[in-house]
């Protein structure tokens, strides 16, 4: 068996590791890695009239990505909006596409807001450490700039 390792805690009072404990937690480590994460799973199914109301709050000629309950994906733009269906015209394809709202499983309009708000932050962090960057990098090369003078001798007593 291994020997136990040492520790402190914030407390300063003394912990033991064993091999074992080492052993279980990278196993659940490895579990965690393999295990597909929740969002993978298929979308729930959505009622016509959800599906109704964020094709309107799209608008016409706004690009949108559907999934219909036998299984076909279609991406294009809207260019119609009828009180039971909307039309569609594909990216691949001129010939436009009538799609119920009942026949929609799953409905993608784009980016959410909160990945504009990430992205724009994101910029807005690279920015700033840039401007850091420049200026830290500008004062270090500023600080060597004086004449080298040499010190005056010091008086003997």
């Amino acid at each position: 068996m291994a020997p136990a390792v040492r520790s402190s805690s914030a407390l300063g009072v003394p912990v033991r590791f064993s091999a074992g404990l080492y052993a279980v937690v990278a196993s659940l480590l490895i579990a965690l890695l393999v295990v597909p994460p929740v969002a993978s799973a298929k979308p729930k199914p959505l009622d016509a009239a959800t599906v109704h109301a964020r094709i309107m709050k799209r608008g016409i000629d706004n690009p949108v990505a559907v999934a219909l309950n036998n299984g076909v994906e279609l991406w294009g733009r809207i260019i119609a909006i009828h009180t039971d269906s909307f039309t569609l015209r594909l990216f691949n394809d001129p010939q436009p596409v009538t799609v119920n709202y009942a026949d929609v499983v799953d409905l993608r309009t784009g980016p959410a807001r909160g990945f504009w708000i990430f992205t724009g932050v994101a910029i807005g962090v690279a920015a700033g450490f840039a401007i850091w960057g420049f200026v830290h990098v500008h004062n270090l090369q500023q600080q060597n700039q004086l004449p080298n003078v040499p010190a005056a001798p010091n008086p003997v007593p």
